[in-house]
C-alpha cells in the first residue's frame, strides 16, 4: 500500500483503527489538518451574500459576520444601527439627558444616525463659547442655566473639549477684567484714588499715586488698568497679558510707571512692541524720570 501523505510504500495498518491509507499516525494527523483548512464558497442564509466557510461547516452556520451580529444583538437605541458607526458618541449616552435639558439637544434625532450631527452641533456651540469667545465655566453655566460648575467641567471633559489650566484661566480673567483689585494682596503702597473729574481708580504704588496727582493738577483725563493686551514674552517663551498702568485718551497714549525694583527692560520692550502694533503712543517713566 502507498501512503496518501508521504507516498511511502507500507504493509499493514499501523493501528487496528486505521483506515489503511497512511503509513503512520503522524501522516494521518498531518493530512487531516491540511484537509481541514480547505474552504468553500456558500451564500449567507439571511442576506444571500457570498461568504467563505470551512469545508466541513454545517449549513446552519453559513451566516456572514453582520448577520451573525444582528442575530445576537439588538439595534442601538441612540443611532438605530446594529453596529454603531460612531461608538465614541453612543458610549456617551449618559450625558444625553443633560444636553437635552440644558443645551437644546433635539430628542427627535434619537434612533437614527442624525444623532451624530446633533451631538456635533451641540459640541461646536459649547466649544465656540468656551474656546473662541473665552467664556468661563461660570459664565457658560449662567448662560445655559446650568449652575453646577464642577459638573460643567465634567461635561467639557466628556465632550473632549480641552479645559484651560489655572494659569490660562487667570490670564483670561485678567484680560477681560474679571478680577477685582484687592489691596491686601499688594506688597506695595496701594489704594483707591478719586481723580479731579470724580473717577475712582486703583493705584498699586506710591509712584503711580504721584503721577495721578500730577495729572489731576493738569486736569488731564486718564484711566488706569482698563486696557488688556496679549503679548509674547521672549524670556519665558509664552503668551502673557499686559495691563498698562495709565491710558490717556486725549493723546491715545499708554504710560508705564516703574521703579528700579520692578523694571525689567526686556519684558518692557516686549510690551511696548505690542502697544505700538495696536497704534498707541507709549511713555515710560522710571524713578520719576521720563525715558521716552
Amino acid at each position: 500500500m502507498k501512503c496518501k501523505k508521504c507516498g511511502k510504500e507500507f504493509t499493514g495498518k499501523y493501528s487496528k483503527w486505521s483506515s489503511g491509507d497512511f503509513c503512520s499516525r503522524s501522516c494521518a494527523n498531518s493530512y487531516s489538518r491540511s484537509f481541514s483548512k480547505e474552504s468553500k464558497i456558500v451564500k449567507c442564509l439571511i442576506c444571500g451574500r457570498e461568504i467563505e466557510v470551512g469545508r466541513r461547516a454545517p449549513q446552519k452556520n453559513c451566516l456572514c459576520k453582520e448577520c451573525k451580529y444582528n442575530k445576537k444583538n439588538k439595534k442601538c437605541k441612540y443611532c438605530g444601527e446594529y453596529i454603531c458607526k460612531r461608538k465614541d458618541i453612543c458610549k456617551k449616552y449618559r450625558i444625553f439627558p443633560t444636553l437635552i435639558k440644558y443645551f437644546g439637544m433635539d430628542k427627535s434625532k434619537f434612533g437614527s444616525v442624525d444623532i451624530y450631527k446633533e451631538y456635533e452641533r451641540i459640541k461646536n456651540i459649547i466649544e465656540e463659547e468656551y474656546v473662541i469667545n473665552k467664556k468661563s465655566s461660570v459664565e457658560l453655566g449662567e448662560m445655559y442655566n446650568f449652575n453646577y460648575v464642577r459638573n460643567f467641567n465634567k461635561i467639557l471633559n466628556i465632550l473632549d473639549i480641552k479645559m484651560r489650566n489655572l494659569s490660562d484661566a487667570t490670564k483670561n480673567a485678567w484680560f477681560f477684567g474679571k478680577l477685582e483689585n484687592k489691596e491686601k494682596y499688594n506688597q506695595y503702597k496701594c489704594g483707591w484714588h478719586i481723580t479731579w473729574n470724580n473717577k475712582k481708580v486703583f493705584y498699586r504704588s506710591s509712584y503711580e499715586l504721584d503721577y495721578c496727582k500730577e495729572l489731576d493738577e493738569k486736569k488731564i483725563d486718564y484711566e488706569m488698568e482698563t486696557l488688556r493686551f496679549w503679548y509674547w514674552d521672549s524670556q519665558k517663551q509664552k503668551q502673557r497679558v499686559a495691563i498698562p498702568d495709565f491710558y490717556i485718551p486725549s493723546e491715545n497714549m499708554i504710560v508705564e510707571i516703574k521703579s528700579d525694583w520692578t523694571y525689567d527692560e526686556q519684558n518692557m520692550n516686549d510690551k511696548i512692541k505690542e502697544y505700538k502694533q495696536h497704534g498707541y503712543k507709549v511713555k515710560l517713566i522710571l524713578e520719576h524720570k521720563e525715558l521716552f
